[in-house]
């Protein structure tokens, strides 16, 4: 805005009776903040909230800039080119050892079912793994899906099974086509390549692993010290965002598939199985520190960093008092 358009605003708020006090914090408090959205569903809230104007009703003035996947908006992020980005949490864990970056939200907990078990054919239950070699991806969600399923059915990962690391899915896929291995969850385009296989049969997908899956907004410590009101702001926003993606899901389709420039009838079911809200809801907090401690005793987390103090509680607190949040991370 120029120096003559404020004047004449504050020349009118005068001459109607109000104070300065009383004029809109977004014309003298506007912060401006760059987002950092992956190219398809997870910087959905953003965009609702930018489209929407509630950013820009809470004083933020907003710039999105698109990245291929979320991994690549927390790295802008770390690389100062962006003040916010959205991720799942696997791949954040590791990032948050660089003590640059802050979590004031989970953003969403998406549907299960990534993660695909295929078995033998010979399989008749997660007993009958006993003694079988099993394909993990070491390091990865997919190993902590394996350990977690066998945990979960009484078999102990490192006893009871033989688990087989591989570097990539597409090394898994090879084993299992090779017969090397006996069973493995499989995801992505490994799917169709073993599905044709008739060694091998779909049991199960990761909805029967007792865990959650998380997605998080991430903010730059120095970005949430220097402009917290800033960071507070933006939460009222996507927490705006998240009751109208709630209210109107074609309309939130429409928007991201704009944004994206995609198909919004493929947009909408994606959409759909992200279950968008803001919190730090218990149970999902849980699995992601069980995360965490798979990912420090398996050495990717190498040392262990301080993990409570990479999130911060208060920020939602205050600006959404309902959300589900946990009292403390200790």
């Amino acid at each position: 805005m120029t120096g003559s358009f404020l004047r004449n605003i504050t020349g009118l708020a005068l001459s109607a009776g109000l104070g300065l006090g009383m004029m809109s914090s977004a014309i003298a408090e506007t912060t401006k903040a760059r987002f950092a959205v992956d190219g398809f569903v997870l910087g959905t809230l953003i965009r609702v909230a930018e489209a929407k104007g509630y950013l820009a009703e809470e004083g933020i003035d907003p710039t999105l800039l698109t990245f291929s996947y979320g991994v690549d908006t927390v790295d802008a992020v770390l690389a100062g080119q962006a003040d916010f980005g959205v991720i799942i949490d696997m791949p954040l864990l590791a990032r948050l050892s660089s003590d640059k970056l802050s979590v004031p939200a989970l953003i969403g907990t998406p549907n299960p079912g990534w993660h695909k078990l295929y078995v033998t054919t010979d399989y008749s239950g997660p007993e009958s793994l006993a003694g079988k070699k099993i394909a993990v991806a070491k390091g990865t969600a997919q190993e902590f899906v394996t350990r977690t399923h066998l945990n979960d059915n009484g078999l102990n990962p490192d006893e009871d099974v033989e688990l087989v690391g591989f570097g990539s899915l597409f090394e898994i896929i090879g084993a299992m086509k090779a017969g090397r291995v006996d069973a493995a969850w499989i995801w992505g385009q490994g799917v169709e390549q073993i599905s044709g296989d008739d060694r091998y049969r779909f049991e199960a997908d990761d909805s029967i692993v007792n865990q959650k899956t998380t997605a998080l907004l991430v903010v730059s410590k120095e970005y949430l010290e220097n402009n917290r009101a800033a960071v507070v702001a933006t939460l009222k926003a996507l927490d705006k965002a998240g009751a109208a993606v709630a209210a109107d899901i074609d309309e939130a389709a429409d928007i991201v598939a704009k944004g994206i420039a995609g198909d919004a009838t493929k947009v909408k079911p994606v959409i759909l199985g992200q279950n968008y809200s803001l919190s730090f809801e218990m149970s999902a907090m849980d699995s992601l520190k069980a995360k965490y401690d798979f990912l420090t005793e398996s050495g990717v987390i190498d040392p262990p960093y301080d993990y409570a103090a990479q999130f911060d509680l208060g920020v939602l607190k205050e600006a959404a008092p309902e959300a589900p949040t946990v009292d403390s991370l200790d």
